[in-house]
């Protein structure tokens, strides 16, 4: 059986080259490893790609979603997998990820074979049904996600309303399981809203501003 054939991009050169050769070392074919869309894209067209390895987050310009759908245009049956500090794909503000996409957390991976075993799964089924997420987030709906992101973003409640076409009394009762969901302590010695954007943070992997 021919080894699967690989193509890993990553802006980081140190994240680059590590990972390039721990995949070489598993007996997998390393196309290429690039970090800009232009060159992901011009490498489809060239070689014969199985699975791409995408980061998430590559600097000013395309995501590594918008890399996906770009590379999934020039090969549809390619399996795709973004790298990412977010925990749940609807944290990234981008559009869904193509058919079949595998999601995973650089930082909750438990090993390297997660990651392998990730790379035999898009492979086998690049068009599966579902987006895939390793680690999934609980059970935070799409709903809660965005007035999430809405707050951490510094929106007043009248604000989020007027965004998501609901009422205040709404948007305060979402607030409310928000804080459920979390598990955050909810009284007068602590804010509410800094709460939510600390977690907000802490869910995408990001560094949190300095809220008191």
């Amino acid at each position: 059986m021919s080894a699967i054939r690989v193509l890993l991009v990553e802006d980081d050169s140190f994240t680059r080259t590590t990972m390039e050769h721990s995949l070489a070392a598993a007996n997998l074919e390393v196309v290429a490893a690039l970090s800009t869309a232009a060159e992901a894209i011009a490498s489809v067209k060239a070689h014969e790609v199985d699975v791409a390895i995408v980061d998430l987050d590559l600097g000013p310009g395309a995501n590594g979603i918008d890399i996906a759908h770009a590379l999934r245009e020039e090969n549809s049956k390619i399996g795709i997998i973004i790298l990412t500090s977010y925990s749940d794909p609807r944290f990234a503000d981008s559009q869904a990820l193509p058919k079949g996409g595998i999601f995973l957390t650089k930082s909750q991976l438990p090993s390297f074979e997660t990651l392998l075993a990730a790379i035999v799964q898009a492979h086998e089924e690049p068009l599966a049904n579902k987006v895939r997420s390793t680690p999934k987030v609980g059970e935070l709906s799409k709903t809660q996600i965005e007035v999430l992101r809405l707050i951490a973003g510094g929106y007043s409640s009248i604000e989020v309303a007027n965004r998501q076409g609901v009422t205040v009394k709404a948007v305060e009762a979402t607030i409310t399981k928000l804080h459920s969901v979390l598990g955050l302590e909810r009284s007068k010695l602590h804010n509410s809203r800094v709460q939510l954007t600390r977690a907000f943070f802490t869910l995408t992997g990001k560094t949190p501003p300095n809220v008191d």
